[in-house]
């Protein structure tokens, strides 16, 4: 009977010993996971500006840790933003969110900017007959203006050919639909959105060659449109490639500093190239 009683005690102990260590590994993950969540670096107001959401996810908060929507449940529903934050993502990638929020104020959320296409704003019709409406942007254009377009286009398509093989594919498919007339900013289908996207294959990139071969890719790009912009424009576009020429040249420079320094020259030339539409 004493025996019996030794051995539950004994049993009891190493029960409990195992418990405990099975709670410690049952939490630990949890501990981790808070990690991964994306941190907020900065915000900025937006004028209020309609978009179409073209696919990913809407999430609860810019910290990316709750998906809220699937925006391909909401093909031709109109969202306006007011506010974007620049993020830094669990990868150590940083990427531009917007905040949206429908017109009937039931769908709500933070979405990646590349996933967006703006709304087409209608105009009046009076034009005179050296001018075409685009068709997309709101704005007229002269028809002269066309070859330059053209020219944008194809060294575009050359540039997204130097890129890193395994990313060259999802930027080839946005040139699917552009055209001329609105070669800027169609609402989705432009050179505006092949940029976009150009930052956020450097940002998902983890091969170190990988990563340079896009960022200087990028760098291309800011070449092919510099000295078209503003003048604060240029002056911001022109440092934004200052330091990723330096990050690329740079012994010391890790993937990381190649990686940022090449997707905040995109996002805001991207940003940049959306205004030629005027």
């Amino acid at each position: 009977m004493k025996s019996k009683l030794i051995y539950s005690t004994i049993l009891a102990m190493t029960l409990g010993t195992v418990s405990g260590i099975s709670v410690s590994t049952f939490t630990s993950p949890n501990a981790l996971a808070k990690t991964k969540l994306a941190r907020v670096i900065s915000y900025k107001k937006l004028s209020k500006t309609p978009y179409n959401v073209n696919k990913g996810y809407l999430y609860t908060n810019p910290r990316l840790n709750k998906k809220a929507h699937r925006a391909a449940n909401y093909p031709s529903w109109t969202f306006y933003a007011t506010e974007s934050a620049k993020v830094k993502k669990a990868n150590g990638k940083e990427a531009t969110y917007y905040y949206l929020k429908s017109g009937n104020n039931k769908v709500k959320g933070w979405i990646w900017k590349g996933n967006l296409s703006k709304v087409v704003v209608s105009t009046n019709n009076n034009t005179n007959n050296n001018t075409s409406n685009s068709g997309s942007s709101g704005t007229t254009q002269s028809t002269n203006d066309y070859a330059q377009q053209k020219s944008d286009i194809s060294n575009m398509l050359s540039i997204v050919r130097t890129m890193y093989s395994q990313d060259q594919d999802d930027v080839l498919a946005f040139f699917e639909n552009i055209t001329p007339k609105a070669a800027y900013d169609s609402g989705g289908n432009d050179l505006s959105a092949v940029i976009s996207e150009m930052g956020e294959a450097v940002s998902d990139q983890s091969n170190s060659n990988g990563i340079r071969m896009d960022a200087q890719a990028i760098q291309n790009a800011y070449q092919l449109f510099a000295n078209r912009f503003p003048s604060l424009t240029s002056i911001k576009l022109a440092a934004l490639s200052s330091r990723l020429s330096d990050t690329l040249s740079g012994k010391s420079s890790d993937d990381d500093d190649v990686s940022g320094a090449a997707s905040n020259l995109a996002d805001e030339l991207s940003d940049a190239v959306s205004n030629l539409q005027s």
